[in-house]
Parts: C-alpha cells; structure tokens; sequence
C-alpha cells in the first residue's frame, strides 16, 4: 500500500508529486528500479556524473532508527566550482525528494563544504546527493540504506508533549581551528514534531495531522548561504549542520523556517559555548 502525498507547496515539490504518480502507477515492487523515473522528472534529460567524486554522501548501511537516519552530504576541499544547488532524494520514500538547498554568495569556498541533517525512510532504498555547481553540471553520490517504516512509525510520545515549546530554536555558529581557514560552520535545531499525516497517535489510534517544515534560509548578514525547499521526510525536530563562508567581519547567522501552517519561526546565531 502506496503512501499518500501531500503538498507543502513550491515546484520543488509538486515536480516530485508529478515524478511520483509517473512511478507509482502500477504497484511497486521493492526491487524496482524508480530512478530513471524520477530522474526524468527532476532533472529531465540533463546528463548526471555519478561518482565522480565532487560530492560525496555519508549515509548508514543499515539505520537503527528508520525514523532518524543521518545524512551527510559533502563537496571536497579539492573541488573549487562555486556550487549552485544539492538536492536530496530517497527514491522509495513517498515524496522522494527530501529538499533541495539553493545556495548563495555565502555558501563560501576554500575547504570541506557539507549539509548534514537526519531524515525519515519509509522502505529500503537508495539515497541520492545530486549537485549542481555553478556551470550547470550535476555530480551523484548514491548510497543504498536498509530501514523500512520511517514514514509510518507509530509517534512514540504523547503528540500534546510533542508540541511543547513548538518553535523553539536555537542557532549556532563555529568559527574554524585555524584563523586563516575560510569556513565556518552552523547548527540549526528547530522544536517542531515534522508530523508527515502518516503517524499513528498513541491515544487515539488516529492520524496524526501533518504539519512539518517547508522552507529555511540562511543567511550571513545580508548574504544568503542557503535557501531549503523540503519535504515531510525530514525528521522531529529538525536538525541541521552545515559550513558557510566566512564573511568581512559579521559570521552571525540569521535563519528563517516556514511550515505548512504557515508558521514562521525566526532565530539568530549564538557563539558555540554561549
């Protein structure tokens, strides 16, 4: 039984519901290849350079917690292309784009460049980091992950003590070991249960509503490092690490997150240790 789809708004998303009807309208055997696919539909007929080694992806083989699986996509130090955009897919999962970031002048350059967060897995599958660096080509890493049941789990705890402190977040930057290096790096923790509309609640055996969020931005100053289109696969409370370039004189970060009740949660940066 195929998972519902929901909206959370954007082409981002509405380019992956399309991909997803095309996939899914006959039944889905696990061992079915979707990528071509949903490669069609999110990239079309662009060429994909799959390992090539200007993105790497770090994923378990096999996640304890099917719900909360580590993600970490990174760009070596030895790649110097300014970098446009990474999307991250999980082709089993009901919506299979997880988020896409969008980068901007203060991404930065000039050392180990990476996204890391924790998202939800609903069936055995490949995960996929595509890049796309400023010249318009796009670069693959491919992992194959084994959890089933990310999307569905039941959620573990009372949904009213889930919403306690909702919006709660907390923002931190970490200035490198080496004063001469050229990134920093961020952390973003954001309170909020990322309810995907396929979770059980404990009390009732109902549904819990979806409501998860849909969009974050970065920014260093008045320069942007990352605008984030995502979907429901992102796990409770999200959680996000990345680096960013290191600016004139002011590396404080101000981040904005929107959910799909149109919610919008603000937070600047805190020093590392405050």
């Amino acid at each position: 039984m195929h998972c519902k789809v929901l909206r959370a708004g954007g082409g981002l998303l509405m380019a992956a519901l399309a991909g997803l009807l095309l996939v899914t309208a006959s039944p889905v055997r696990a061992e079915e290849d979707v990528w071509p696919a949903l490669k069609q539909v999110t990239f079309g007929d662009r060429a994909i350079q799959a390992e090539d080694g200007k993105i790497i992806l770090d994923a378990p083989t096999t996640a304890d917690d099917a719900s909360l699986v580590p993600i970490t996509m990174r760009v070596p130090p030895e790649v110097r292309d300014n970098l446009k955009s990474l999307t991250l897919i999980i082709d089993k999962n009901p919506n299979p784009v997880v988020a896409k970031f969008d980068f901007g002048p203060a991404a930065g350059t000039g050392g180990e460049r990476s996204i890391s967060t924790r998202v939800r897995i609903d069936n055995f599958s490949h995960v996929r980091a595509i890049l796309e660096t400023e010249d318009g080509g796009l670069h693959m890493a491919t992992k194959f992950v084994a959890a089933a049941g990310g999307c569905g789990a039941m959620q573990a705890k009372d949904p009213d003590s889930e919403n306690v402190d909702l919006g709660k977040m907390l923002v931190k930057t970490f200035p490198p070991a080496l004063s001469t290096a050229l990134l920093f790096e961020g952390q973003v923790m954001l309170k909020h249960p990322n309810s995907n509309g396929m979770q059980l609640d404990i009390n009732t055996g109902g549904t819990i509503p979806a409501r998860f969020v849909k969009e974050m931005t970065v920014k260093r100053g008045p320069d942007l490092v990352f605008r984030m289109e995502s979907s429901f696969s992102i796990s409770t409370n999200p959680n996000f690490r990345f680096t960013f370039g290191r600016g004139g004189g002011d590396n404080d970060l101000d981040v904005s997150m929107v959910d799909t009740d149109g919610t919008v949660f603000k937070a600047k940066s805190q020093a590392s240790g405050s």
